[in-house]
């Protein structure tokens, strides 16, 4: 939500800092703030704070907390019903910090939390919007987030001893070449999901708000979508192909799940479209395996518009070399053409068939067909001029 510093001001005496220090502050203290323009903030409040952040007087609540600095107004809240039992050790220990008593009770202060101590242990009542905060944990991230994680110690891990056994690893990563030996492109989705057997107490989405049980319909949903822009990296009937493998939550337990769009040949009638690798014998699979290293490419900036696809044939003596052809079509198609290859090729007596694909995309706006239309007459108008003999098929 946008809210400028001039509205925040208002519900404070003491005046507040530049608008950079505000944006400093919350970005600090683990809230994003996605641009400040003059002196305005725009102040990314994620779902699990929905309830107490969402206005203008909640983000104003948050910087109080976070500068520790009163608020003119004290709002009128109510404690939570959750009583969150949570003493300093735990706090610490979730933490890898060593913060004082007297430290954690300001942060509680900072916080408007209601607290009692029950023996040892802090009793938490957190003010009733902060839905967010139910387990010890939750209060402990609270603790670290107030106070600054810069103050939490780095400790070095201890050394690993021994070697790990990564059999287990490169066992999936094995299956995982052979697939894209096969022609599978591997995807990775998110584990949330509009339904499931795990519903999540409070989910970053409120639209997927339960743990994946397949990854089925992710895949499909997936390959959809691939479909629209298969054109722009697959040749003519190459067939668009994709696999994941993630953990998945059905009512029965977790396990790793492999999924494909469809089977494969090559692994035998009896494989599927999936399988559970929590329980497959993958450790003998890839004990000896050294799993493939693939180098990336630059990358290359796409277009969110979609394309419009022209097809130009043409017949040319057989002594012609389709590179040639090619370098005419690029030449002429201008700065639209964001693949063009050949598709298809035939004899027939003295003649060869060429058949090229042009997939056409602006990066500005959405092609219309006069404009696809434009570009193919030029490079039809090209193809004749360079060779009196060469017959474009319209």
């Amino acid at each position: 939500m946008k809210v400028s510093r001039a509205s925040l001001q208002k519900y404070f005496e003491k005046p507040l800092p530049s608008v950079e220090e505000i944006a400093d502050a919350f970005t600090f203290h683990a809230f994003e703030i996605e641009s400040v323009e003059g002196d305005v903030l725009d102040v990314k409040v994620l779902p699990n704070r929905a309830a107490d952040c969402a206005t203008e007087e909640g983000v104003a609540t948050e910087l109080s907390t976070i500068l520790d600095t009163p608020l003119k107004n004290e709002p009128m809240q109510t404690v939570s019903d959750t009583k969150i039992r949570v003493s300093l050790e735990r706090i610490n220990d979730i933490l890898g910090a060593d913060f004082s008593r007297t430290d954690t009770e300001d942060v509680f202060r900072r916080l408007r939390f209601s607290v009692a101590m029950e023996d040892d242990a802090f009793l938490v009542a957190p003010p009733k919007e902060r839905v967010d905060l139910t387990i010890p944990e939750d209060i402990a991230e609270e603790v670290g987030r107030v106070l600054g994680y810069d103050k939490i110690s780095a400790i070095e891990l201890p050394a690993i001893k021994g070697s790990p056994n990564q059999a287990r690893y490169h066992g999936i990563e094995r299956m995982k070449d052979q697939l894209i030996e096969q022609g599978f492109t591997e995807i990775s989705t998110q584990s949330f999901t509009k339904k499931g057997d795990v519903t999540l107490a409070n989910p970053l989405d409120k639209t997927r708000p339960a743990l994946r049980k397949s990854l089925e319909e992710n895949l499909n949903e997936a390959l959809e979508r691939s479909k629209q822009f298969a054109p722009l990296v697959l040749l003519p009937g190459e067939r668009l192909k994709l696999f994941e493998v993630g953990t998945v939550f059905p009512k029965a337990g977790e396990y790793i799940e492999l999924r494909m769009t469809e089977r494969v040949a090559a692994w035998g009638d009896a494989a599927g479209t999936s399988d559970n690798l929590s329980v497959a014998k993958l450790e003998e699979y890839g004990k000896d395996y050294t799993p493939k290293r693939y180098k990336l490419g630059h990358y290359k900036a796409f277009s969110p518009y979609p394309f419009i696809v022209r097809d130009v044939a043409l017949w040319v003596s057989k002594e012609t070399i389709a590179d040639e052809v090619e370098k005419i079509i690029h030449a002429n198609a201008g700065e639209l053409a964001q693949k063009i290859y050949l598709f298809d090729t035939f004899e027939k007596g003295d003649k060869k068939s060429l058949a090229f694909r042009m997939v056409l995309q602006s990066f500005e706006r959405t092609l219309e067909d006069t404009e696809a239309n434009v570009v193919y007459d030029k490079v039809v108008k090209a193809l004749q001029s360079t060779n009196p003999l060469w017959q474009v098929r319209l």
